[in-house]
């Protein structure tokens, strides 16, 4: 009798601790499963709501997968070299892209821009630009550079070019920038400021320039 009375003491706790931590368990299940209050409608709604959501991120994922497995397997040789000339890649190209944002740019009398500019104005606001400093004058800027260049077929991109003034003289009195150069033609194109059209690209072929070019000099390095 007393063997039996130790027993059911001994299996008594055991039983209700096991029950406590089956309803803690199914308690805790319950709460992350559903809303404590939640009716068997709701549950429903949630059920048929969360399916096509698993079903939403796992399409997503099969499509993110093949999108990064098919930009892997892009070469770069595949797209070809589409920006070659879209940037300038010299430091002439770099001055002649700059100077072009000043097409129509009116010109004046001692104009150093960047709103009005005469052709030595113009010029040197350029090259100051990228940190070459030039004289005031037109004819003073031909001493600015390291060389020049008599023949207009060994003109670079970049150049300064001097032309005579109006009343076609030898002296100078007009200064632009050489934007090309067609060494069979022996001819080139130039971006200045001019008195009628500002600043503007002309052709030293033009009428008006070709009896008045005079000489060039090289400012940049080679």
């Amino acid at each position: 009798m007393t063997v039996k009375k130790q027993t059911s003491k001994t299996i008594v706790p055991f039983v209700l601790l096991l029950l406590s931590s089956l309803l803690v368990s199914c308690t805790a299940f319950s709460g992350l499963a559903w809303p404590p209050d939640a009716k068997a409608k709701d549950r429903k709604e949630s059920v048929t709501d969360t399916i096509p959501r698993i079903k939403e991120l796992e399409c997503r994922d099969i499509f993110e997968q093949a999108r990064k497995e098919q930009w892997d397997s892009i070469k770069v040789a595949d797209f070809g070299q589409p920006y070659v000339n879209s940037y300038p890649n010299t430091l002439a190209d770099s001055i002649i892209e700059y100077a072009k944002l000043f097409l129509g740019t009116p010109y004046a009398a001692a104009g150093k821009g960047p709103n009005r500019f005469d052709c030595s104005g113009f010029t040197a606001f350029v090259f100051r630009h990228f940190g070459y400093e030039l004289r005031a004058t037109s004819k003073g800027q031909l001493d600015d550079g390291w060389k020049v260049v008599t023949r207009p077929d060994e003109l670079r991109c970049g150049d300064l070019v001097f032309f005579g003034g109006r009343s076609k003289t030898r002296e100078i009195g007009h200064v632009g920038i050489v934007v090309s150069n067609d060494p069979v033609r022996h001819s080139f194109t130039f971006i200045h400021a001019s008195v009628r059209l500002g600043v503007t690209i002309s052709g030293s072929t033009e009428s008006y320039y070709y009896p008045r070019y005079i000489t060039a000099c090289r400012v940049l390095p080679e």
